[in-house]
């Protein structure tokens, strides 16, 4: 599904810096944009989101093709628009209510096409295509006898006042141990393989091992249960959860009082964080899809962990934990990516520019405004969205409604009087 083109390969040179350069061109950087334009009165020439993709929202849409996503786990109220309840607006007037399913205890969700259409529709009325140019970002520095950034990139460098990094999870899927052993031409691939597809006929003759258990392993399980025999291996039994956290961590409040009164830069802040987030699970609804193709015999859930692979002839010959074994395998990782404050960019742009980092490497904000504090906690003009910003926004960042509350910070933040953060961490500067 296009979604949205870009008009350019490469930014134009310009005479005077632009306010704001995004980095990312996903759910994140183009809510941004859109906040940036329609409730911050910018225009279109004074932004540029830099992404090497060909469209906006390419990565996104992508990776929910590659999982089998069918339906968010977000509600209708959380997409790229300022209006909360804009995409629901958009499927009555385009006849499409009934790809807002009704889910128990929960408000409507949204299909994945509805999601991506209103998207497109949201993107082409603000013309934010406009804005995208395509480049990859390899650093950031400061402008030499100015107080504007320079933006690297492959075409050249681009002169900004602000700049947010929007840079998603992640391109480097986590292996596990037994993998690195297996030749190139493996039956193994990783759901997040740039060549994955669950759809390419007569790929998976075979019986496919899914290792994971969490929304995309399920997902993915369910996907391919429909063309061939799967076992779905997780290493604990099946949690049921309806949402990534509780809703009330959606709210800045909530927030503010469980986290921003935590020391930043903290450990404490990540652990709180997490213990909010109901990783590793997966929602009722999937669980159903699931428990279907069980009932067809086409997936079985086993409890366990490989141990050991070797390539032979037939496939893959896996050993498992319980010293049992299996010959003429495939395996598709669902197995998550590396931690995005380990990303090559993060590193350069925090080195080059002396800002701080906290815990495990995430950026030290400021919670007032995202911004991110250099080494001798100064803000600097250098903003974040995302995985990222969890330190911040708490255990919703990663998600659609975390880009809207980021977009929240970064144009109008609160009031200094309400926010006024504790001291930074002792293991806060790098």
């Amino acid at each position: 599904m296009t979604v949205g083109r870009s008009t350019a390969d490469h930014p134009p040179n310009s005479d005077r810096p632009y306010e704001y350069v995004i980095v990312g061109g996903g759910i994140h950087g183009t809510c941004l944009a859109n906040h940036l334009i329609t409730e911050g009165e910018y225009t279109r020439d004074e932004i540029r989101i830099l992404d090497p993709r060909e469209e906006l929202l390419a990565s996104f849409a992508k990776k929910a093709n590659q999982c089998g996503m069918e339906t968010l786990r977000s509600t209708f109220v959380h997409h790229i628009d300022t209006e909360s309840f804009s995409l629901e607006s958009f499927a009555e007037g385009h006849h499409r209510a009934n790809e807002l399913v009704s889910t128990k205890n929960y408000p409507d969700r949204p299909t994945l096409d509805l999601f991506l259409d209103h998207a497109r529709d949201v993107i082409e009325r603000r013309e934010l295509s406009g804005c995208h140019h395509r480049s990859k970002v390899t650093d950031v520095t400061r402008s030499a006898g100015t107080e504007t950034y320079l933006v690297k990139t492959g075409a050249g460098a681009i002169e900004t006042h602000h700049v947010v990094l929007a840079v998603g999870l992640g391109a480097t899927p986590t292996l596990p141990e037994w993998t690195t052993s297996l030749p190139d031409d493996a039956p193994l691939a990783h759901v997040w393989d740039e060549a994955f597809d669950p759809t390419t006929p007569g790929a998976f003759e075979e019986r496919t091992f899914v290792v994971g258990g969490g929304i995309t392993a399920g997902h993915l399980a369910c996907r391919l249960a429909d063309r061939t025999v799967v076992t779905l291996l997780s290493r604990h039994e099946l949690e049921i959860e309806l949402t990534e956290a509780d809703p009330h961590w959606i709210n800045w409040r909530h927030i503010g009082k469980e986290i921003h009164t935590l020391p930043v830069g903290s450990e404490a802040r990540l652990d709180r964080i997490r213990s909010a987030r109901n990783d590793a699970t997966i929602p009722p609804y999937v669980e159903r899809r699931l428990a279907e193709a069980r009932d067809g015999g086409a997936l079985e859930h086993r409890q366990g962990e490989i141990t050991s692979a070797n390539a032979t002839d037939e496939g893959l010959s896996l050993r498992f934990d319980d010293g049992t074994r299996a010959t003429a395998a495939r395996v598709v990782l669902a197995t998550g990516l590396e931690p995005v404050p380990e990303q090559p960019l993060v590193d350069r742009v925090s080195e080059s520019l002396s800002l701080a980092r906290g815990a495990e490497g995430f950026p030290v904000l400021d919670d007032r405004t995202l911004a991110w504090r250099r080494t001798d906690s100064s803000e600097s003009a250098v903003y974040v969205s995302g995985a990222l910003a969890e330190p911040s926004v708490g255990p919703f960042a990663r998600n659609i409604v975390g880009a809207r509350r980021a977009a929240e910070r970064i144009l109008d933040p609160p009031d200094q009087a309400r926010t006024d953060p504790l001291p930074m961490s002792s293991r806060g500067g790098s």
